[in-house]
């Protein structure tokens, strides 16, 4: 699925906002749509060693790869529940990946070309490997937002039932350590919808966010250990007039965060050590679901979008929500590549 010649260019104009006592100018972000639309864009991972992004299509069940040499879209089609993350398998040049579908966490083979896969247990090409939350008060939670750590590990969390788009039952869902020779491992429970997370540049803090919590929290992290420990606040988005929910987050080369403002038409760029507002970004689709940084020096922000739940009037007006943006002229890169996986079995 390529992109029209006509794919949206979007100038954010000049920015500048008050940083550390002085101001800060940065040049014109350029936001382009990358590919169509899908209905609920999630999960984007840049895997640097193939030079692709990896994004999900949670309300489809599809796990998508967008090749921005070619600016084609592949997709593999799940049954059985929404895929809500993807990350490449650690050592397999993409071949094989990790997602979620529905409460399970499966690893699956895949060419990157359209395919299905219909089983909903083990076969030749998909194992499950994980399964939470199957009692019957849990049926309607699913996993959400996850992360690899620098030493492979997945760390991930899940969200209560959600019968209408941005509504969610609370205080359902848990946040979770996977590792390889145990079950699951609850990290943090209750939480409502567990989302965005981020490490800083010495793997001992741990940025997290509950969308419900309307913030970013940080703990301590242990690497060695597997630890976190010391929750608090770093920035909390109706505090600072800030419009939207945080949802998916990255972190740059400066150790400042991005994050993406659902219902807010936005990235934020905050500096986690001070509490400030760094700079916005605004994005042409109300529903801003996650971000990552990309291309081949890392300095391209893609930003992932929704349109689920957005009236006839509402998809009219934003003709672009759902698609992926590409971000660039940030004068920032990535902290260091995304991590990959290596699944716990």
């Amino acid at each position: 699925m390529a992109v029209s010649n006509a794919a949206f260019r979007f100038a954010a104009g000049l920015l500048t906002f008050l940083v550390s006592g002085g101001f800060r100018a940065w040049a014109e972000p350029t936001v382009t749509a990358v590919t169509e639309p899908v209905v609920h864009g999630e999960g984007p991972h840049w895997d640097a060693e193939t030079g692709v992004l990896f994004f999900v299509d949670i309300d489809q069940q599809r796990v998508n790869k967008y090749d921005p040499a070619t600016n084609k879209v592949t997709y593999a089609q799940f049954v059985g529940g929404g895929v809500s993350l993807v990350i490449p398998v650690k050592g397999t040049r993409a071949q094989e990946l990790l997602t979620t579908r529905g409460h399970d966490v499966i690893v699956f083979s895949w060419n990157q070309e359209n395919a299905r896969f219909d089983s909903s247990e083990n076969s030749k090409n998909l194992s499950v490997i994980a399964r939470v939350e199957t009692d019957a008060d849990k049926s309607g939670n699913r996993w959400n937002d996850g992360k690899a750590d620098a030493k492979g590990r997945l760390w991930a969390g899940t969200m209560g039932p959600e019968p209408v788009v941005g509504s969610v039952t609370p205080d359902q869902g848990s946040f979770y350590l996977l590792q390889a020779g145990s079950d699951p491992i609850t990290e943090i429970s209750p939480v409502s919808i567990s989302n965005g997370l981020a490490w800083s540049e010495d793997n001992t803090q741990l940025y997290y966010i509950d969308t419900a919590t309307g913030q970013v929290d940080v703990f301590d992290f242990d690497l060695e250990r597997a630890k976190i420990a010391n929750r608090r606040k770093v920035f909390n988005l109706a505090e600072n007039g800030v419009k939207g929910h945080p949802d998916g987050m990255t972190i740059d080369s400066e150790g400042n965060l991005w994050i993406a403002a659902f219902d807010g038409s936005q990235v934020i760029n905050v500096d986690p050590d001070s509490g400030e507002l760094i700079r916005s970004v605004p994005i042409p689709a109300s529903r801003v679901t996650s971000v990552t940084f990309g291309g081949p020096n890392l300095d391209i922000l893609y930003v992932t979008t929704s349109r689920l739940g957005l009236s006839e009037v509402e998809q009219e007006q934003q003709p672009l929500a759902g698609s992926v943006f590409a971000v660039t002229g940030l004068g920032v890169s990535a902290l260091a590549p995304a991590n990959n996986v290596i699944p716990p079995v």
